[in-house]
């Protein structure tokens, strides 16, 4: 008989550091993007893993000095531009509890595009 494969289930985190490398993000946004997704997965966000990850990135970016195009982050997550501004569009409210006050404090997160 076939043996049974266990398939573990899958997280944004698992994707976002080959992610962040594709787009030369330095340690400290790579820290800062897997602490939100991590924070993330308390939420009930129905997305993809994939989608919350890339959405995670361009919110970081967007308060580092590295800052990534909307096209570079699809490019090098695969996923579409539209769906990245929908997966924003649904961290943006919780900004202030996903990002890490070490990366950016609280009157930063005005500096954050509307969704």
């Amino acid at each position: 008989m076939g043996k049974s494969m266990e398939m573990g289930t899958i997280h944004a985190g698992d994707f976002l550091r080959r992610f962040c490398s594709h787009l030369g993000m330095g340690h400290q946004a790579v820290k800062a993007a897997t602490e939100a997704v991590k924070k993330s997965e308390e939420l009930d966000i129905r997305r993809s893993p994939i989608s919350i990850a890339a959405a995670a990135i361009y919110m970081i970016s967007q308060l580092s000095e590295e800052k990534k195009l909307l096209r570079d982050i699809s490019r090098a997550t695969g996923v579409a531009e539209g769906t990245i501004r929908n997966s924003y569009k649904d961290l943006h409210p919780h900004a202030a509890r996903l990002i890490p006050d070490w990366f950016a404090k609280e009157e930063d997160l005005k500096n954050l595009c509307a969704p």
